[in-house]
């Protein structure tokens, strides 16, 4: 952490506190117990202490820790806060604490801290992203992007080393997306073979990760939603269909949302996944930041005919499913439930449309990907 003082003691015995760029103190002990020296122990880490009466209250419980023959070091480190810092501190220019790595030191503390701080980092779930962002409703998308810069490498470095098995900032908004040119100006032949390619090519594609796209552009779902998939998420029903529960807390909508599945998909699903001994298992194994990497390969190897300066994103098969089945009059509003567009005014939270419906337009989109 970067310091801005020297330590100052307390009235408490053996409690000192440290003043940070920021203006914020936190309380530290040095004590010998046992015959062991214990120096500058960071009592506002460890126990939140934001007083010195807290400090030196958190001290007494910790040498009653410590005469158990307790560890209570052992929850110290590789916590959020600890990271975070860290790489603030890392970044450019190193050893010095520019305005702007107090700015984002600023940022941690009142937005971030008090809901993951003091958590392992592998503690860290959906939920609590989803609080960190709701503060932000209303603010700039710059507030938002704070949290992409602070949070999404740092959790994205921790799933590549395996400390953690998925990144929770991953299918987040940060402000960043921006209304995209229309398909005719970013590409240079229809749409209908745009969308056949992909699907052609998912099927070719390499194994690991040719369910994935497959279910992209069959299930035009959000790729984060399809990634965090467990073997739990797929049913099949007493009549031989097989269709996905996706749970709210996968869900961008918040919803439990069920929809079906297409015969190109069950037939690539392992075959443990109806066992209950694996419904916790994630269904793919690869990490978020490969997919990107892997579908410019897919959209490469179809050989999409791309206007120079524009790019065909995997979200892109959201928006061809849409265009396309409008363009083969199907209902909009109906389509729009199919893959669960966050529902805005009266209309969309008061729509409801039954499963049936949805599994009769999911299947018109498969006979026209297969129609090659």
């Amino acid at each position: 952490m970067a310091r801005k003082n020297n330590f100052v003691k307390e009235k408490y015995p053996n409690i000192y506190s440290l003043e940070t760029v920021n203006n914020r103190t936190h309380y530290y002990a040095s004590f010998m117990l046992g015959g062991v020296s214990h120096q500058k122990i960071n009592l506002t880490k460890m126990y939140n202490a934001t007083t010195a009466k807290q400090a030196s209250d958190a001290l007494e419980y910790l040498k009653s820790e410590l005469r158990a023959n307790k560890n209570p070091f052992n929850e110290v480190g590789d916590k959020v806060e600890d990271i975070v810092l860290e790489k603030i501190k890392d970044r450019k220019p190193k050893n010095e604490m520019s305005a702007y790595k107090k700015k984002l030191e600023g940022f941690y503390y009142k937005y971030i801290h008090e809901i993951i701080g003091r958590r392992k980092i592998d503690k860290v779930k959906d939920e609590d992203v989803k609080k960190i962002m709701k503060q932000l409703d209303g603010y700039k998308k710059e507030y938002k992007q704070n949290v992409q810069i602070l949070m999404f490498r740092i959790f994205e470095q921790e799933l590549r080393k395996g400390n953690i098995r998925y990144n929770p900032f991953y299918d987040i908004d940060y402000g960043t997306h921006s209304n995209k040119p229309d398909f005719d100006i970013r590409l240079n032949e229809p749409i209908e073979e745009v969308a056949r390619k992909i699907y052609k090519t998912a099927l070719e594609y390499s194994a690991r990760y040719k369910l994935f796209f497959i279910m992209t552009i069959m299930l035009a779902r959000r790729v984060g939603e399809i990634h965090k998939l467990r073997c739990g998420n797929i049913k099949k029903s007493s009549n031989g269909d097989w269709y996905i529960l996706a749970k709210r807390d996968i869900t961008k909508t918040e919803i439990d949302e069920r929809y079906p599945l297409p015969s190109e998909v069950v037939d690539l699903l392992p075959q443990e996944v109806l066992d209950e001994e694996y419904e916790n298992e994630k269904l793919f194994d690869f990490s978020e930041a490969s997919i990107s990497y892997n579908w410019n390969k897919l959209v490469k190897q179809a050989t999409i005919d791309i206007n120079k300066g524009y790019t065909l994103t995997s979200h892109d098969s959201r928006k061809l499913f849409l265009s396309i089945l409008a363009s083969r009059g199907v209902d909009t509003d109906l389509a729009d439930r199919c893959i669960s567009h966050k529902r805005r005014g009266i209309k969309g939270v008061y729509l409801d449309v039954p499963y049936d419906i949805r599994k009769k337009i999911f299947e018109t989109w498969w006979d026209f990907l297969r129609d090659y």
